[in-house]
């Protein structure tokens, strides 16, 4: 009697497969999962392999990103989250753990497609104010990720690689001759005097949020425009205030700077409405757009941003502007008319940098039919 009869031959034969499944994951393509956080074992692991070793086992095993998809996607058809929406850095520092920021900033997340057409949409704002003698100007805030890459965790900060997003829409940007504000080095030299970004949440500070405005408005030929810090800004004091502390429950350590604000940073209490201009949004969208006249002498400026600039830049444009308008980008699906209806003089579209890919289809032009 042969040792294995021929329908036992095809289990074993299953049975084996199913054991070299973790072996062939290591060579056969993979679905992109979470980058791993342990890049290689301890020293000496064999001589505490449970400890040593198994991190790194955990972190490379086959099919790791199938698994790791599947188990997120199992995880949210329960109706659950086994995910930390915070992700904890050196010295106290958190960040965002949601919108591939994380993988976007280090480069292990690049989407050509979406990026595409964020070319093509910006394309047409920047050739409709050429056409009408006004001036574009793309400006994006870096991701706490990108503006505090030293606070990342140690195995993120190794699994930098280039290029990323930021880098592609620069470069794009340079090659176009679109007019295009690089934050990231603007802050690193601003660093060297204080902080310009929350460690403890997602947006830039008060001082970052002033010196956007600055590179915008001398980007836009505008130098004059802009405002001092010694005018803006009051000196640094202590904070433990921030979003990423309130999502995860954790109070840091120790304080965060705030640079409270002064007058041109604080926004009027009773602006005056220009009508028909915006589009209409629900009462209870955080992000109502508005069109205010200041009542001074100035150019009409026109943002198309999100929370960086919402209220970061309220006070400053109001300070500056004759009229001043802002909208959210929707992630290129904003109201192009409203655009037309604004007539700016200077237009500023600024995604930050987790928001820039374009999702689905974006606005396009002209906004309304044309005649005939």
């Amino acid at each position: 009697m042969p040792l294995l009869m021929s329908f036992r031959r095809w289990w074993a034969a299953i049975f084996v497969g199913i054991l070299l499944l973790p072996t062939l994951g290591h060579v056969l393509p993979d679905v992109a999962g979470p980058p791993p956080t342990v890049l290689e074992p301890e020293a000496r692991w064999w001589e505490d392999a449970a400890r040593r070793l198994d991190p790194y086992i955990n972190n490379t095993f086959g099919f790791r990103g199938a698994v790791l998809t599947a188990h997120l996607s199992y995880v949210r058809a329960m109706g659950d989250s086994m995910t930390s929406r915070v992700l904890k850095g050196e010295h106290g520092a958190l960040f965002l753990n949601e919108d591939k920021a994380l993988e976007q900033s280090i480069g292990q997340l690049v989407r050509p497609e979406p990026l595409g057409k964020l070319f093509d949409m910006v394309k047409l704002l920047n050739d409709y104010m050429t056409a009408h003698g006004g001036r574009f100007v793309m400006l994006v805030p870096p991701n706490g990720h990108t503006a505090n890459f030293e606070l990342l965790p140690a195995y993120a900060r190794r699994l930098k690689k280039a290029p990323t997003e930021y880098d592609l829409v620069a470069q794009r940007m340079k090659e176009a001759g679109i007019t295009f504000v690089d934050m990231r080095p603007i802050m690193a030299e601003a660093k060297k005097t204080g902080p310009v970004h929350w460690r403890y949440d997602t947006h830039w500070n008060l001082r970052g949020a002033l010196l956007g405005f600055n590179a915008a408005m001398a980007a836009a030929g505008r130098p004059d425009l802009e405002v001092s810090e010694g005018d803006a800004l009051e000196p640094p004091v202590p904070s433990y205030v921030g979003d990423l502390g309130r999502l995860s429950g954790i109070r840091p350590a120790e304080p965060d700077l705030d640079y409270p604000g002064k007058a041109p940073m604080q926004a009027p209490r009773n602006p005056v409405a220009v009508p028909g201009v915006m589009p209409e949004v629900s009462k209870t969208d955080p992000f109502v757009p508005y069109a205010y006249a200041s009542g001074h002498p100035g150019p009409r400026i026109l943002v198309i941003g999100d929370s960086f600039t919402q209220g970061l830049w309220e006070g400053l444009l109001a300070y500056r502007a004759s009229v001043y308008g802002w909208m959210h980008h929707r992630l290129c699906r904003f109201d192009m008319a409203a655009v037309e209806r604004f007539k700016p003089d200077i237009l500023i579209y600024a995604p930050t940098e987790r928001a820039m890919p374009c999702k689905g289809e974006p606005a396009h032009w002209p906004p309304t039919p044309g005649p005939g």
